[in-house]
């Protein structure tokens, strides 16, 4: 790993263990957090401390997160719906199942592998992305939204791109819907100071279970790792990261409610969270979900419309991305 984002932090807790603290304040696995303290990227005054060690509250705390190394990824030919593009970025519609980043457990199937093909396909045309002669080769310019292609590498049989994992802004594996996807590293800047500065309008739509009363409202509630199952997030009443998701019931069905959601804010599972935080967990649900979680054979999320201002020309950009057929046939299916 190479050194990453710096964090100093001041602790507001006593006696908890320091790699179950950071966990909850970055927001990062505490796999990770193990894994960055006993690779020396914390320190406590100065010193390495152990993960176990208890921490005091006023004690400081700091240190980097890592960037992961770049993965050698390889282009694949994979269908992508594109709602919109231009010369600076590409809007896709992304279907359930597509894992958005790869990760060295994932590296296959995802969007990046495909956005990487289809930006070959177009050659130098594209802004910043250059094919690749028969050598590796350094690349003036960088980028898929945060993947920056440094370099290649040349197989037998294909060539491998290689990159730094991140992206502008995500949606889940098994979320629907509209994702952006920058051509050029200026324009992934532009795009990431958007996001935030919070000057991006995000339009779900889900299928909640139970009847929503309220025909409108504001969910609010820090979001961090679960207090017992690290794999999840849940509102914490203490810690966490501030979030907020405002809401209004489209349509009332027969045990169900069809919603939009505004996420002012963009943390780790936010709407899943806070909706069920309110009793209305996404249809489908298998983390947070109860009694619907297996109605249908995915969480019923959809990315349905981003609004924002052109990086480069300033002019308002709306992009939708049409409700997913699976979602409407439950609609028709429990409609009163």
């Amino acid at each position: 790993m190479s050194p990453g984002r710096q964090f100093h932090i001041i602790c507001d807790e006593e006696g908890k263990r320091l790699d179950a603290y950071l966990s909850e304040k970055l927001s990062i696995t505490r796999t990770k957090i193990k894994s960055m303290i006993e690779g020396g990227h914390v320190r406590i005054a100065g010193k390495p401390p152990k993960p176990s060690a208890k921490i005091k509250k006023s004690i400081e705390i700091d240190g980097e997160i890592p960037e992961e190394e770049p993965l050698m990824l390889e282009p694949q030919e994979i269908p992508l719906n594109i709602l919109y593009e231009d010369d600076y970025f590409l809007a896709v519609n992304k279907p359930k199942g597509m894992v958005v980043h790869p990760s060295f457990g994932h590296r296959d199937g995802t969007l990046v592998n495909a956005v990487l093909a289809y930006l070959k396909r177009q050659g130098p045309r594209v802004r910043g992305f250059e094919g690749s002669g028969e050598r590796s080769v350094e690349h003036g310019a960088e980028s898929v939204e945060q993947y920056h292609f440094n370099s290649t590498l040349n197989t037998q049989h294909s060539t491998l791109y290689r990159f730094r994992p991140g992206i502008v802004h995500r949606l889940d594996k098994d979320t629907t819907g509209v994702i952006i996807v920058a051509k050029d590293s200026r324009t992934q800047e532009m795009l990431s100071a958007l996001f935030k500065e919070r000057s991006v309008r995000k339009t779900y739509r889900a299928v909640v279970e139970e009847i929503v009363m309220k025909n409108e409202g504001i969910i609010e509630g820090n979001i961090g790792r679960h207090p017992t199952n690290r794999k999840k997030m849940a509102v914490l009443k203490e810690g966490g990261r501030d979030a907020s998701t405002a809401f209004r019931v489209i349509k009332r069905l027969k045990g169900f409610t069809y919603i939009e959601a505004y996420p002012k804010t963009g943390r780790t599972h936010q709407i899943r969270v806070h909706l069920t935080h309110t009793g209305h967990p996404v249809v489908g649900d298998e983390a947070y979900g109860k009694k619907a979680k297996h109605a249908t054979e995915r969480p019923l999320l959809h990315a349905y419309r981003i609004e924002f201002m052109h990086p480069a020309t300033g002019i308002p950009v709306f992009i939708e991305a049409p409700v997913p057929s699976d979602i409407e046939e439950f609609l028709e299916k429990y409609q009163i």
